[in-house]
């Protein structure tokens, strides 16, 4: 754990150079005998400053309309601790920048304050033995699966190519493997922080708890085998009524067989259907049957064996590029045919609705998740996410537009979707309160979901870590208010 030192501190321990020592002693003395008005008005002036003496040329001075002040690329731990020591002295506003995950631009840059890019985080490391592996927050799951695929492995990670490490695992995270080995963030045994103190131990807070407590610069994940079964299949629109039904059966199933995982993604191209297996088997398993006897379109992965990177790969070809805008929002539930086909509806006459929106894309997100699997997590992680130990599903309403002026009409039919199936569920006893903050909107409150104790237990930590509250108040966006 690195424990942030002062800025006295900083001044000699962080080999400056000698002719840049008296500029940051001077900078300090000036802003101190500054008035807070005059420090108010005089702020991002010392900042655009006191950056550079530091970082030399990896501090780069922005500054325009909508941008942070100053992008700083720290190379260590102890660097990342030295911009965050300068970010509380000057009061500056603050967003950590890792490998990407919200939709919310809020959340890892602000206007007129400090970014704090982690790109130079980009390292996998096996242990001696192979069974864990040290990785940089500043990669993405593609990158992981990569470096990990030269020996066969991978670990219990993100399921999408372009998402970020610690954008996943700070917030729970969700897994192919989540059935066997709980949600992604049970798998990380240690991590590396950059934090206010080292009064206690943070690591429970960290399995859900974001941002709130420090910075993450590396974690240390178990291994597993990289070599699993997958298929994934597109379906015509007319069909989706079928595949709804077949995943209540998929839902009874994966309660006897927890190495089974599955998306299933609605929207007007079709659905897509990823099927995932934890095992190299060579034959289709049982709990996929359901859906065995509806016609598929295209298959865009056939049925067979594949290691965790290429399976990626192949997601990776999916993405449809180009898309300017874009917004989330969720929910959760026990299983319910109910649910799953009033948020179609509500989605198609949302479509309909903004036809006239240039380059809308809405998608309904089914993603089952069995009790075995909650169980687990508690086991192995104990249970930060408040999660109750029933099947369940979580459920993504996704918009992605080209023109920024059409936000507001995305976002309510966004609201209309989740709305109705919240209603839904509610009414025929299957809400569940949960919410995932990876998929949570701007004005959904994830942490207040995750249950009283469990949030009074993350504000006890948060204010023994940091007792003036500057992930609070200073970093900008990331669920971060509650804990204050």
């Amino acid at each position: 754990m690195a424990a942030l030192p002062s800025v006295a501190v900083i001044v000699t321990g962080a080999n400056l150079d000698p002719k840049n020592i008296l500029q940051v002693e001077t900078l300090v003395e000036e802003f101190t005998n500054l008035s807070p008005t005059e420090r108010d008005n005089e702020r991002g002036s010392f900042v655009e400053k006191a950056f550079p003496l530091f970082f030399d040329e990896h501090a780069v001075v922005h500054g325009a309309s909508a941008y942070e002040a100053q992008l700083v690329l720290p190379g260590s731990a102890q660097q990342v601790g030295t911009a965050l020591s300068l970010c509380r002295f000057f009061s500056i506003k603050f967003s950590i920048h890792g490998g990407g995950h919200s939709p919310s631009i809020e959340w890892s840059s602000n206007d007129g304050g400090v970014v704090i890019s982690l790109a130079a985080f980009d390292q996998v490391k096996l242990s001696g033995g192979k069974l864990t592996a040290d990785i940089g927050v500043g990669l993405r799951w593609l990158d992981v699966y990569k470096a990990l695929d030269h020996y066969d492995l991978a670990v219990a990670g993100g399921r999408f190519p372009t998402v970020g490490v610690s954008g996943l695992l700070l917030w729970g995270g969700l897994s192919f493997r989540h059935g066997v080995h709980g949600i992604g963030a049970m798998g990380v045994s240690n991590y590396e922080v950059c934090a206010l103190s080292q009064k206690v131990r943070l690591i429970w807070a960290l399995k859900g708890g974001g941002g709130n407590f420090g910075i993450v610069t590396k974690i240390e994940m178990k291994t597993v085998p990289a070599k699993v079964w997958s298929e994934a299949k597109l379906y015509a629109p007319s069909v989706t009524p079928e595949l709804l039904q077949a995943l209540m059966k998929h839902h009874e199933a994966i309660e006897r067989d927890e190495k089974s995982c599955l998306i299933l993604t609605c929207n007007n191209q079709g659905t897509m259907l990823v099927s995932f297996y934890c095992d190299p088997v060579d034959k289709l398993l049982t709990v996929f049957e359901p859906f065995e006897h509806i016609p598929a379109t295209s298959q865009s992965l056939p049925r067979g064996v594949y290691s965790t990177y290429e399976l990626l790969g192949v997601i990776e070809g999916l993405a449809i590029p180009g898309h300017v805008c874009h917004d989330f929002r969720t929910m959760s539930s026990r299983p319910s045919l109910e649910v799953y086909e009033t948020a179609e509806r509500v989605r198609v006459e949302q479509g309909d609705l903004l036809s006239d929106v240039e380059g809308l894309g809405i998608s309904n997100v089914i993603q089952p998740i069995s009790s075995i699997g909650i169980k687990q997590s508690r086991k192995v992680g104990g249970n930060p996410l408040g999660l109750e130990e029933v099947s369940q599903q979580w459920f993504l309403a996704m918009a992605d537009w080209n023109n920024p002026a059409d936000g507001d009409r995305v976002r309510r039919a966004m609201h209309e979707i989740v709305d109705a199936a919240e209603a839904t569920a509610k009414a025929n006893g299957t809400y569940l309160p949960y919410q995932y903050c990876n998929y949570a909107s701007p004005d959904q409150d994830p942490l207040a979901s995750y249950g009283a104790e469990n949030v009074e237990k993350l504000r006890e930590i948060a204010s023994k870590y940091d007792s003036d509250g500057v992930f609070q108040t200073l970093q900008s966006g990331g669920c971060l208010q509650d804990l204050g």
